[in-house]
């Protein structure tokens, strides 16, 4: 596969993960200001936090309100992290991509892109946008659905799938490090309210029946945060990303670096299989660590299968001319 072809197909994994992770976060968020208590309510800062785009936000608005922070994360294309955006980015590589994913996908992610573009402007309020993110999350999942039963498992599969997996790992640990982060700090009165943000968690990871089959009906940060850091058997745990990713990886060529930057960073969750292990004030610490792995991965990724065999295509070019020209002269 030529590198550049490689690289698209990866970021648009990551654009449609993004995309369906941005949209379970609005939509879970949005749910949970509607049912604490309005003494207790969190700020929608919380969302630029987990998204990392605070600076960028304060650039363009003046305010800090619900609607602005749904417009921003929702519809902004000026913000590079905004669902609209990804999904204008995914579309946009599988354009380029059309010979090499099925039909349906292509078709898929562009009537994806033109609902996006046809989201009414009261999309903002909230009666028009849960049902918008529903349907958001809903087009993701039948895209995914769609490359799981039809695409060939060659290295246009792994890519994109490693793409996937690297953003929902990323996004995992952000909004587990922020949730976290801000329980620890809020009231004792407000703490009553602790069980039902953590619920709210598992939700915008999909992961309530699941958690349930495990854990029972009880939540406890400590559960919760086990349960989508170390199980190997969740799709959307953080372990589960990772030992994807290394499977996708052992086909490929030239892997011996990003095998064992990645076998490290899963090593990295070892001790916090044991729910008692885990205490939230002293998990930033391996959050942090996560969020490096992660880019060090992305890192390794382009270097290894990006760029470096653009330039062993450039430098096989090369040769090939010069022999070439030794030959004719």
């Amino acid at each position: 596969m030529l590198s550049r072809n490689a690289e698209r197909i990866y970021w648009l994994g990551r654009y449609i993960e993004r995309a369906e992770d941005t949209a379970r976060l609005l939509n879970v968020f949005s749910h949970l200001m509607l049912d604490l208590p309005q003494s207790h309510q969190l700020d929608w800062s919380v969302l630029l936090k987990i998204m990392s785009v605070e600076a960028d936000f304060n650039k363009r608005y003046d305010t800090v309100s619900e609607e602005n922070v749904v417009r921003f994360l929702l519809t902004d294309l000026e913000n590079p992290g905004s669902i609209r955006s990804a999904v204008r980015a995914a579309r946009e590589n599988a354009r380029t991509l059309r010979d090499m994913i099925p039909l349906e996908g292509w078709e898929m992610l562009n009537e994806l892109n033109l609902f996006m573009k046809r989201s009414p402007e009261d999309v903002y309020r909230r009666r028009h946008r849960f049902q918008c993110l529903t349907d958001i999350i809903a087009r993701c999942q039948c895209f995914n659905g769609m490359i799981q039963s039809t695409l060939s498992r060659t290295d246009a599969y792994e890519f994109l799938s490693m793409g996937e997996f690297i953003e929902r790992a990323d996004m995992i640990t952000r909004t587990l490090d922020v949730a976290t982060g801000i329980l620890l700090h809020r009231s004792e009165e407000a703490s009553a309210f602790d069980s039902h943000i953590w619920m709210e968690v598992l939700k915008a990871q999909n992961a309530v029946m699941m958690y349930r089959t495990v854990n029972g009906p009880r939540i406890s940060p400590e559960a919760v945060l086990q349960f989508l850091l170390c199980r190997n058997d969740f799709p959307r745990s953080s372990k589960y990303c990772l030992t994807a990713m290394r499977q996708l990886a052992e086909t490929l060529p030239r892997n011996q670096g990003f095998l064992s930057s990645i076998d490290n960073l899963t090593a990295s969750l070892e001790p916090y299989g044991n729910p008692q292990e885990l205490v939230p004030a002293t998990l930033h610490e391996l959050f942090d660590e996560m969020q490096i792995g992660l880019n060090e991965l992305h890192n390794i990724i382009t270097n290894t299968w990006f760029l470096s065999a653009a330039a062993v295509a450039a430098e096989t070019q090369s040769q090939t001319q010069t022999q070439t020209q030794d030959e004719t002269s």
